[in-house]
């Protein structure tokens, strides 16, 4: 294993040739969405010269093997229950002599995870971020020199998100080179080896003052949730998820929805769709004493696609009468000003298309729907800085009529723009002075 990582690559519009190199331990590439993070990285991964629509990769070190965490957390996935997924990768590693030393192994990856309650639940029923951190141990737990992570970590919460990179950074500096790529500014603060992608260049990042800083308001909200002992768990796990919970939301715009890894925030959401029925207790939900209609944007958006493109949604919410056909052209036109050819991705499946262009196109369809409520489920995923700033224009548009659920590990994003705040590790709800002081 050499010391270091490197390759050329050339932006040939902006005459820019230049070797880079990553030490060993953990190196941080920040890039806003379609800056080429992904593009990088199959060029990385590929032995043959690969051309981007931007760059060029070449003069790449061959002799090491590499190791990707996609951002799809499902992607990674391959065996039907967590036990052998573990175990799989044990069993390809040829470092493990003998099955006494594949089980030591075994057992010391399963401490890691230590919020797995049934080692025989298939994988995909876990929360994004469990799913993330089930990946990174398998991940770095290969013989590969080199590890790739292609935003696999944005599911995680800050606090366990540097768990997690301080355990990486621990027991990987001495022996592995790992190249974070992600579209979260505050990432990298993470490491001392610090990059910026864009459309033009590669180059070390220099410190500048990026502040979020979002000017909203919105009006006066009308939305209340009662839930009333309130108890969920999935068939094959042994802990109770939702347990006995009560809480009493009133008069708000916009509810901002966060909590821990596995919480239950997306299962609590899925409750309140009715895609799922709770084990014992009730929910209720009013907008102004009237039962809503609710759009909601999924954590996994494929998953509700299916094999749908994103034409044949829009004409099923046409047909089911939750769309306005006579709105299609402003929805084309509200997706131009956020750089988004309609024609251009209309008939392509989602899984040929960036996370951030599925999410900012959903988020568009829904706006202009016929729903009273949407809930938006991690809508931040992989925007970058200016991106999130044009999504929280789009929220200030969608709250002059309709009430708006946020359920994000973006803390940030989630303080500028909700009114209440439900707080699933603790339980507790509480008033955004800020937002309500600004309410109009």
């Amino acid at each position: 294993m050499t010391e270091a990582f490197s390759f050329d690559i050339v932006f040939e519009k902006f005459d820019i040739h230049k070797t880079i190199k990553f030490p060993k331990g953990l190196s941080v590439v920040y890039g806003e969405s379609g800056s080429g993070k992904s593009e990088l990285i199959y060029s990385l991964l590929n032995k043959q010269v690969k051309a981007s629509r931007n760059f060029l990769v070449a003069h790449k070190e061959n002799q090491e093997s590499f190791q990707l965490v996609f951002q799809n957390p499902e992607n990674q996935i391959i065996c039907p229950d967590i036990d052998s997924e573990l175990s799989f990768g044990l069993e390809c590693n040829s470092k493990f002599k003998d099955n006494a030393e594949i089980n030591t192994e075994l057992q010391r990856m399963k401490s890691e995870l230590s919020f797995i309650d049934n080692w025989s639940r298939h994988p995909n029923t876990l929360s994004g971020g469990e799913m993330e951190m089930l990946n990174l141990v398998t991940a770095f737990n290969s013989h590969s020199d080199i590890v790739l992570i292609d935003d696999g970590l944005s599911y995680l919460n800050e606090k366990t998100k540097k768990k997690w990179l301080d355990s990486i950074v621990l027991n990987s500096k001495n022996d592995k080179i790992i190249i974070w790529f992600t579209s979260d500014l505050n990432d990298l603060n993470y490491s001392q080896s610090k990059w910026v992608l864009s459309l033009s260049d590669l180059k070390p990042y220099e410190s500048k003052n990026f502040s979020q800083f979002y000017e909203h308001r919105h009006k006066k909200g009308f939305l209340s949730i009662k839930a009333k002992e309130l108890c969920f768990s999935f068939d094959n796990a042994h802990k109770i998820l939702i347990k006995n919970l009560n809480f009493n939301i009133s008069n708000t715009r916009s509810l901002g929805i966060v909590g821990g890894n596995g919480s239950g925030k997306t299962t609590f959401s899925n409750i309140m769709l009715k895609a799922i029925r709770p084990d014992s207790g009730l929910i209720d939900i009013e907008i102004a004493g009237s039962k809503p209609r609710i759009g909601t944007l999924n954590q996994f958006p494929e998953r509700a696609l299916g094999t749908d493109t994103l034409y044949e949604l829009l004409n099923k919410l046409i047909e089911n009468k939750v769309f306005d056909i006579n709105l299609t052209n402003s929805c084309v036109k509200k997706l131009n000003s956020h750089q988004i050819s309609w024609e251009g991705i209309k008939n392509k499946h989602v899984s040929e298309l960036p996370w951030s262009v599925v999410r900012l196109c959903l988020i568009i369809i829904l706006s202009l729907g016929s729903y009273d409520l949407i809930i938006l489920d991690e809508p931040t995923f992989g925007l970058g800085h200016k991106q999130k700033k044009r999504l929280s224009e789009l929220i200030q548009g969608i709250l002059v009529n309709k009430h708006l659920i946020l359920i994000s590990h973006d803390l940030e994003f989630i303080n500028a723009h909700c009114d209440q705040i439900l707080d699933f590790d603790i339980k507790k709800i509480t008033n955004n002075k800020k937002i309500l002081n600004n309410a109009k």
